[in-house]
């Protein structure tokens, strides 16, 4: 997640942030209120993680805001921005960009431009918070530094190409360049140098420069000429490629090599241009030179962005047609600030070569960095001596001409490796970025061997921080390049990130160890170390990672550097090149200084390497056998997924590790092998030609047994049902002669559908079942055919082999007819309504079920046999209602068909029907009176009346009839002013009862608790009278008798009492006599019942004699002595109490003041307060008056020193003397600083001021 939505804690910048977003978002409603969002139409799914994680880490890094300060976010007009929404849709979101256009290299990261930056980063945190974007980051120009050349003695010879002890170094301490140029020059190699510039019109640059590739990216053009102060570049190309053996000033390395510039660092860039410039003609520059970076201070932590980054990756995996352009980089020259290559991102980088600096004895220069990313060490000054090489011609860069003798640093070692590089692919023009390191690992020269930085790592190299792997050896690096053959596909492998959140003790030199286990196994090229960590003093650190094997890279140490914090910081080192990566690896890290503490938030591994397991499936085949000779899959153990590894098949067994049976007969070879212990090689291990397969998944026989074929018929015994008789086996024809004659396990079989004499019956079932002649269609001859026997009669009881009869003649057998003896009955008679089976179906007088002779609703069959009424008369009892009528609608009701019914009353109705047949008014469909009876008799009375209010009283009719007695007619039956209603279901009163308001108060004698009293009611107030004035059954409920009643004195304050001289006298007023209370007073635990007045409303406590006293209450008093009491008033009423209580400070004995008490006691109150002051001011008064005086004594001296006057001379009489003279001037500031004593003139020279020397007085 991009950290831009951490913003600034500081508050300049929230209230910024605030105030914008507020006005954006009032802007926002009223776009929003005018028209729908628009449709962004997103691409694809997040765009972040399809980047690499170390790009993933510089998005984190640069999007953290707390990192810039106030015044570079208010001012940057173009951010970095990851998006999903398509450009021609960028205008649209939340941020409104007025620009936009896609970054260099990475897909989905653009550009946008804000013409007025103060807004723009309000605007994009909303877009980040709608999810319309997913990283923003400001695009910040950053001005980097060439590195640092040292200010040594000019030298002239080019000793680093030829060492023959020139310089007073150690005689073949070079490159080793010479050995190779008959062969190599560098010839068709394209080095980029990208630095402050190139002069192409040098005569030992020109011949082989490239215009095309060349480009200046601070003025935007193709023409990198440098300013003539910046000759940097142009001696960095000279150190690569300068043209040689052409009889002009110097030679390069690769001095056949085409060389291109890119002029970067004379200016600020951004992330943006750094990675054009680095990516810039990919495909035709071979080699990307670099002797710059950040600040060589060892305070400055800086990483490339996310498209440089992205322009390193793309360089390796898509640059030179694919096999990855050459980044050449200066490890830096910051060794006395205690520096370290893997504090500069660019170096730190696996994609770039970091290349360090050793002098013209190998040893390591005075400023060359150490560190765990260095791969090689290439010469340079450091001793004295310098490099010689290009400058710009003229009277710029170094020196007046067109060499420079004192060119140094990485900044020369760099190029200087670009140069050999150069060479190897010269050599060998496939060489792939990694192929190239690998070489210059393996053919570096192990330079300053005793030096104790050396280790020797668990791939076998001698490796160390100072040199990396040593120093470049051209001869042996284009040796081992000639016949070089390519590495593996790269493997790399993540572990983590793993998120402990570990302190790191402070000022402790005990390490804290993390440690994670790797499983896969390759062989290590580089290591990336990922850590965030929190310290405020990042410089107390010592970083190391230890491999399996137990080297150590050293990726931080302790320093001078009080920068914040390893924020996602990626170390790389190549200390572990060629070790196996399987094993546990340990993260080591402490604080050996004290002041701060840290905490490791998170750390993550990544490995890179290639592969070193021969046998990837450990299926005992070598994958180089198995890919060349056996064509088996390597990373499948058992290829052809048999069950049989590919080793057993091809070593064992002998089997076809391609196929899973190699036989072909059906079984697997595993099976073959393990479980039917068959030969998998062979088909058919018994020889009996059945293959082994057949017989295990088909004939179910054992493979390994020969099977036999008794009687010769062709067919094995297991498939034969009777292997003795020739005549039967699976090929003979199906007889009808109960023998399974063709062994398919069914007898007969091919007759269960034939019917040779057409009797309905098949073959099979007349020989097999019904025992009939299977040729005779009428085996019992009795003129039914076998098969009507059969399917037809036999349920009946007829057998098709035994002769039926008809024994009445009636022409039914004897099994169709009910009664063979009657020829009047069988199945062809006319059934008649006499309880008897005449048509013999089983079912009597079945005719007359439905028929209903008589038209009355009932069935001839019911009347005859259920009802015993007449089916040929409708109305059997004469009572004119039919009889189905009675029966089946009336019978519930009591009606009988035979019985005639009653009409009583006459009303129309049957008894049955009548809910009273003896009252004419009382009939169904009657209508409804009130009368409190059912008038028409559906069992409810008065029910019309149920909702009618006739008054409209609020009673129904119903209710005033029935329950209540009122009149229905009359509203209010009582005539009391309620209507019947309101009495009924508001007040309770009886509505037939007149009800009286007697006190006139508004509420009846019902509803007033007093109706004599018109105070009294329930919305009355209660009082404290002792009455219920409100009616809610309580007496003076609700009311404070604290706030009703008034104490002397009063009892919320505390009360002095001098018990010895003074009586103490309390009192309540305000007790209504009509309330019956009860009232006690205490002083303590102490009754005072004897010093309650009458009415006990009062209480007075005589002065008390200690040393005399009698009386109990100063016996008491005087037991307690001098302290707090409490006098206590208890209220107490019917269900009421309460508790009056008089705070007093009582005194029983008090001794006389001192002096000093009450002055202080006059000083404190507010007369002596009042003198007090006027006595201060007073004083202060004196004390200014006695100040101004002195001052003016010393005003008036200083004028008569100043005008050397006595103070004599001028004295005025006493008259006079009242007149006040102003002070002299200062003329000290006149007179500045002379020591001896300046004689003035008597008379002004110039002009007085008057405001300065003041006039004399008139004395007149």
């Amino acid at each position: 997640m991009a950290k831009c939505i951490r913003l600034s804690t500081s508050v300049v910048r929230s209230v910024v942030i605030v105030l914008v977003m507020l006005v954006l978002t009032s802007i926002g409603g009223l776009v929003s209120s005018a028209s729908e969002p628009e449709d962004l139409s997103f691409e694809g799914d997040d765009i972040m993680s399809t980047y690499s994680r170390a790009v993933q880490l510089a998005f984190e890094r640069v999007s953290d805001l707390d990192s810039y300060s106030n015044q570079v976010l208010s001012q940057t007009e173009d951010w970095l921005i990851v998006t999903g929404v398509p450009i021609d849709k960028h205008e649209l979101t939340m941020a409104l960009p007025d620009r936009s256009e896609p970054a260099p290299i990475l897909k989905g990261a653009y550009i946008w431009g804000f013409d007025n930056p103060q807004t723009s980063l309000a605007r994009l945190q909303l877009s980040l918070d709608s999810g319309e974007i997913e990283s923003f980051s400001p695009l910040v120009d950053r001005q980097h530094q060439p590195r640092l050349v040292p200010n040594d003695p000019d030298f002239t010879s080019q000793w680093h190409l030829r060492n023959t002890g020139q310089t007073n170094g150690v005689a073949g301490e070079d490159a080793n360049v010479t050995s190779i140029w008959d062969n190599y020059t560098g010839s068709e190699v394209v080095i980029s140098v990208i630095d402050d510039g190139l002069d192409y019109n040098h005569s030992d640059i020109n011949p082989h420069y490239s215009a095309e590739l060349s480009y200046d990216w601070c003025d935007d053009d193709s023409d990198p000429m440098p300013s003539s102060w910046n000759g940097h570049g142009t001696a960095a190309a000279g150190v690569a490629a300068a043209v040689g053996n052409n009889s002009v000033d110097v030679a390069g390395v690769a001095f056949e090599a085409t060389l291109a510039g890119s002029l970067l660092i004379a200016c600020s860039n951004s992330d943006a241009t750094e990675a054009d410039a680095l990516s810039y003609e990919e495909d035709e520059i071979d080699i990307y030179s670099n002797s710059w970076g950040p600040a060589d201070d060892g305070r400055t932590l800086e990483a490339p962005g996310p498209l440089t980054l992205a322009a390193f990756e793309s360089d390796a995996y898509s640059g030179r047609d694919g096999l990855g352009n050459l980044i050449t980089w200066a490890a830096g020259n910051g060794l006395g600030s205690d520096d370290d290559s893997n504090y500069d991102g660019y170096a730190n980088s696996r994609f770039t070569i970091a290349v360090t600096a050793i002098n013209h004895n190998g040893e390591q220069s005075n400023y060359a960095e150490p560190g765990a990313n260095i791969l090689v060490a290439a010469h340079s000054n450091g001793d004295g001596e310098g490099i010689t090489t290009t400058d710009i011609t003229g009277t710029g860069g170094y020196n007046s001409g067109n060499v420079t003798h004192t060119f140094g640093g990485t900044s020369s070692a760099t190029p200087l490796a670009s140069g050999v590089i150069a060479l190897m692919l010269d050599a060998n023009e496939n060489l792939t970025w990694r192929d190239v390191q690998h070489v210059l690992v393996n053919s570096a020269r192990m330079n300053d061997p005793t030096d104790s930085s050396w280790r020797i790592n668990g791939g076998g190299h001698d490796v160390s921080h100072k040199y990396g792997f040593g120093a470049v050896d051209a001869g042996a690096a284009v040796a081992l390049a000639e016949n070089w053959v390519n590495v593996g596909v790269e493997l790399n492998s993540t572990y983590g990130p793993y998120s402990p959140t570990t302190d790191i003790p402070d000022d402790n030199t005990t390490w804290t160890e993390l440690t994670t286990v790797v499983t896969d196994e390759f062989s290590l090229e580089s290591v990336d170390l990922v850590v965030d960590i929190d310290h405020t003093y990042r410089g107390d650190l010592d970083i190391v990672l230890v491999s399996p094997s137990g080297t150590e890279s050293w990726l931080a140490e302790a320093r001078s550097d009080n920068g914040n914090h390893y924020s996602d910081w990626m170390f790389s080192t190549v200390q572990h090149w060629d070790e196996s990566s399987l094993g546990t690896w340990t993260l080591k890290i402490r604080d050996i200084s004290s002041g701060t503490n840290g905490t490791l938030n998170s750390w993550e591994l990544i490995l890179h390497g290639v592969d070193i397991d021969f046998d990837h499936d450990n299926d005992g085949l070598s994958d180089e056998n198995e890919t060349q000779i056996y064509g088996t899959d390597p990373y499948d153990s058992d290829t052809d997924d048999d069950g049989l590894n590919d080793y057993d098949e091809v070593m064992v067994y002998g089997t076809d590790p391609l196929s899973s049976d190699s036989d072909l007969d059906g079984l697997s070879d595993l099976v073959e092998v393990s479980n039917t212990g068959t030969n998998p090689l062979d088909s058919d291990s018994d020889d009996d030609g059945l293959s082994d397969g057949s017989e295990i998944n088909y004939w179910f026989s054992n493979p390994l047994i020969y099977d036999p074929d008794d009687d010769l018929d062709l067919f094995y015994h297991f498939n034969d049902c009777n292997d003795t008789n020739p005549l039967v086996n699976p090929g003979r024809p199906e007889l009808l002669n109960g023998i399974d004659d063709n062994c398919d396990d069914y007898i007969d079989e091919g007759y269960n559908f034939t019917d040779r004499d057409n009797d309905g019956l098949n073959d099979w079932k007349e020989y097999h079942i019904y025992g009939t002649d299977y040729m005779d269609s009428d085996t019992d001859d009795d003129g039914l055919d076998d098969g009507e026997e059969v399917n037809i009669f036999s349920a009946m009881g007829s057998d098709p082999v035994v002769f039926d009869p008809d024994s009445d003649a009636d022409t039914w057998y004897w099994f169709e007819d009910c009664d063979d003896d009657d020829p009047d009955r069988s199945p062809g008679q006319i059934e008649l309504l006499d309880d008897f089976d005449n048509d013999c179906d089983f079912l009597v007088d079945e005719d007359y079920w439905d028929l209903d002779t008589d038209n009355d609703g009932l069935t001839d069959y019911d009347e005859f046999h259920n009802i015993t009424t007449d089916h040929l008369d409708g109305d059997t009892d004469d009572d004119g209602l039919p009889d189905g009528l009675e029966y089946n609608q009336y019978a519930s009701l009591g009606a009988n068909p035979l019985v005639h019914d009653e009409d009583s009353d006459g009303d129309g109705w049957y008894w049955f029907q009548d809910c009273a047949d003896d009252d004419f008014d009382r009939a169904p469909f009657k209508p409804e009176i009130l009368d409190g009876k059912d008038n028409d008799c559906d069992d409810v009375a008065d029910e019309d009346f149920f909702d009618m209010d006739s008054d409209n009283d609020g009673l129904t009719d119903y209710e005033e009839f029935n329950n209540y007695s009122t009149n229905p007619e009359l509203p209010d039956s009582d005539s009391d002013g309620m209507t019947d209603g309101h009495e009924v279901t508001i007040s309770g009163s009886d509505p037939t009862t007149f009800n009286f308001d007697s006190d006139e108060d508004g509420f009846y004698d019902f509803e007033d608790c007093d109706d004599s009293n018109p105070a009294i009611n329930p919305d009355g107030t209660e009082a404290w009278n002792g009455r219920d004035d409100d009616c809610n059954e309580q007496v003076d409920d609700g009311l404070s008798r604290k706030s009703l009643v008034s104490t002397t004195p009063d009892y919320r304050e505390v009360q002095y009492w001098d018990a010895v001289n003074e009586s103490l006298v309390l009192r309540v007023e305000g007790i209504p006599n009509s309330v019956e209370v009860t009232l006690i007073w205490n002083l303590g635990d102490y009754t005072l019942t004897m010093n309650a007045s009458e009415g006990g409303k009062g209480v007075e406590i005589m002065p008390i004699d200690c040393e005399s006293g009698v009386t109990p209450i100063e016996i008491y008093l005087c037991d307690q002595g001098s302290g707090p009491q409490q006098a206590t008033l208890t209220i107490s009423e019917l269900g009421e109490t309460t508790t009056i209580i008089w705070d007093i400070d009582m005194v029983v004995w008090s001794p006389p003041s001192s002096l000093s008490e009450r002055l202080l006691g006059f000083l404190i109150s507010p007369v002596g307060m009042a003198v007090a002051l006027i006595v201060v001011v007073s004083l202060l008064g004196m004390l200014v008056l006695g100040i101004r005086r002195v001052s003016y004594n010393r005003r008036l001296e200083d004028a008569y020193k100043a005008y050397d006057i006595k103070p004599t001379e001028f004295a005025l009489s006493p008259e006079l003397q009242g007149y006040e003279l102003p002070s002299a001037p200062d003329l000290s500031t006149m007179m500045g600083q002379q020591a001896a004593p300046v004689q003035l003139p008597s008379i002004p020279s110039g002009p007085v001021d008057s405001e300065t020397i003041p006039e004399a007085p008139d004395l007149d």
